[in-house]
């Protein structure tokens, strides 16, 4: 691929060399390189970038994706183990450093799926083009749920590309589960500060629905998985609200966690850091006050890592939301 990726007014090249042997991290064996050239002025190349690469690379852009006027240079690299897992990487030129620079935050990972960049939907907050990861499957080694998903990426003001959506295909059976909706809903969290609080507080209340279901795939009763997995829901349903300023809503749905589910790990954190929140206005610090809770009670976070690949489960310290502006 030839280009201008720097600005100076002289052709650059991208080169993805790839071989197959016993040695290499991608599909059947394939290892390859990233190798970004500058053009000297005089019909000649310099390597100035070549980023350890584990796997297959594949040249995914070679354009102005965040749409600040300057090329950017985006990448998949695939790589095998039980199963192949593709990693989405996207650099671009900074003259002041006189280097390459990542533009996309950790995490552009999807297994068994697709990368492609798309125009932006109307109203979208990001700029230049919008990162979508599809497919992917979702089975375990000892079961899973087969069921695709989603996630779209998009760069923000100017900022790296950051996760602002993940969602489940709604014609798919296995989509009725509550773990998964919570999944939708941590999603839309996490984007609380590029895109406002509503969209998750929508999703963690429908995902109390009672027509949703368990789908536990490691044998932890339906009754309990439930009872588990509607508390983390109100619980972050709550944080949701009173960080976006709503506190009589708060309080009510705290009211229906503590009467729902008396003396939980749950209802307990949730009134702690409510009250916490509300004297302080700092939701690192409420959070720190209830981390005691889920660290003793370990169920409170497992009861999210029981769905397969591309599911993604919580730490203990994770439970408890901290946005990035508090």
């Amino acid at each position: 691929m030839l280009a201008d990726f720097n600005a100076d007014g002289i052709e650059d090249a991208i080169f993805l060399p790839t071989i197959v042997s016993d040695l290499g991290f991608g599909p059947g064996g394939a290892q390859g390189a990233v190798l970004i050239y500058h053009g000297d002025g005089n019909g000649g190349y310099r390597l100035v970038d070549a980023p350890e690469i584990y796997g297959q690379p594949t040249l995914l852009a070679a354009d102005d994706v965040n749409g600040d006027g300057r090329i950017d240079l985006a990448w998949t690299v695939e790589g095998c183990s039980t199963f192949c897992v593709k990693e989405v990487q996207i650099v671009t030129w900074d003259a002041d450093k006189r280097d390459y620079i990542p533009i996309i935050e950790p995490g552009a990972i999807i297994a068994e799926g697709a990368a492609t960049f798309t125009d932006l939907p109307e109203g979208a907050p990001g700029q230049g083009k919008q990162l979508l990861l599809t497919g992917g499957v979702s089975g375990a080694a000892d079961g899973g749920l087969e069921i695709e998903h989603t996630e779209a990426w998009q760069s923000v003001d100017g900022r790296p590309f950051r996760r602002l959506s993940w969602t489940y295909d709604p014609e798919n059976a296995n989509s009725t589960c509550v773990g998964l909706r919570l999944i939708e809903a941590d999603a839309a969290l996490h984007a609380a500060d590029l895109i406002g609080y509503a969209r998750a507080i929508e999703l963690y209340r429908s995902a109390l629905n009672p027509a949703l279901k368990a789908c536990s795939i490691y044998g932890v009763p339906a009754p309990e998985e439930l009872k588990l997995l509607q508390g983390l829901a109100t619980y972050r349903l709550i944080q949701a609200q009173a960080l976006a300023g709503d506190r009589e809503a708060a309080n009510a749905d705290l009211a229906a966690l503590q009467q729902g589910q008396p003396n939980s790990a749950f209802a307990n954190a949730a009134a702690q850091w409510l009250e916490s929140y509300t004297t302080r206005q700092d939701a690192g610090a409420a959070c720190r006050a209830v981390q005691p809770i889920f660290d003793k009670e370990t169920l409170t976070w497992q009861i999210t890592d029981h769905f397969g690949y591309n599911h993604p489960a919580l730490a203990p310290e994770q439970v408890c939301f901290v946005p990035r502006n508090k």
